[in-house]
């Protein structure tokens, strides 16, 4: 059987990042307040939204190159 509270939030989800946050909250609140949504469902949705506007913090070469170098030691041997 057709589920249409799905549909509407399938729709939703898949809308993260192809348009504009406040469009996406907007329309959410919208079906919510027409009891087509939960508050669940609203959450959900947001947690996809906040999870498309993490930055991703990416190592860049230098900083994996050196990490991957010995340590020098500093102190002189045979002193």
């Amino acid at each position: 059987m057709f589920d249409f509270r799905e549909f509407i939030k399938k729709g939703l989800l898949a809308a993260v990042g192809h348009l504009m946050d406040y469009q996406i909250i907007l329309n959410a609140t919208g079906w919510y307040e027409k009891n087509v949504l939960t508050m669940e469902d609203l959450a959900e949705i947001n947690a996809k939204i906040d999870e498309k506007n993490t930055p991703v913090v990416e190592e860049t070469e230098e900083e994996i190159s050196s990490e991957n170098e010995p340590t020098e030691n500093t102190e002189e041997e045979g002193e």
